[in-house]
C-alpha cells in the first residue's frame, strides 16, 4: 500500500494531468519515470495503483452521466449540460445511458453527487416507507 506522501503526490499528479489535458498526458511519462526511479517493484506498483485511483476520481469530477429510460429531449439535455457546466473551469464530458430500469424520469451524476428523479427511485422510497 502506498504511503500518505505517495498518495498525495499521486493525487496532485493526477490533478495536473487532467487539468493540462493532452499536454499533461504528454508530460506524464517523463514525470512518472522521475518519480519511480530507484523504487522497488512493489513500491512502483503501489504508487501506480494510487495514481490510477486518483486519476479516475479526477476524471469523474468532469463526467456528467445522464441516465434515462428513454432518450432525453434535446432541449432538456441542453439545459442539463448548461446547468451543470455553469461556473466550471473545465468542460464536462457527457455520457448518456439508456437505463430501462428507471421506468421514467432521469438520474444525473456528476462526480460523487447523484440526482435521482426517476420513477423507480420514487417507488423504492415509497416501498421502504410502507415496510
Amino acid at each position: 500500500m502506498a504511503d500518505l506522501k505517495d498518495i498525495k503526490l499521486a493525487k496532485r499528479l493526477a490533478q495536473l494531468v487532467v487539468q493540462s489535458g493532452e499536454a499533461g498526458v504528454a508530460e506524464l511519462r517523463p514525470a512518472l519515470q522521475k518519480i519511480l526511479k530507484g523504487r522497488s517493484s512493489s513500491d512502483t506498483r503501489s504508487f501506480l495503483k494510487a495514481f490510477r485511483k486518483a486519476a479516475t476520481r479526477e476524471i469523474q469530477k468532469d463526467t456528467l452521466i445522464i441516465e434515462s429510460a428513454k432518450p432525453v429531449e434535446p432541449d432538456v439535455l441542453s439545459k442539463l449540460i448548461s446547468t451543470f457546466s455553469e461556473g466550471r473551469s473545465r468542460p464536462l464530458h457527457i455520457v448518456q445511458k439508456s437505463t430501462p430500469e428507471l421506468i421514467a424520469g432521469i438520474r444525473v451524476q456528476l462526480g460523487d453527487t447523484v440526482f435521482d428523479a426517476s420513477l423507480a427511485n420514487k417507488l423504492n422510497s415509497l416501498a421502504a416507507r410502507i415496510h
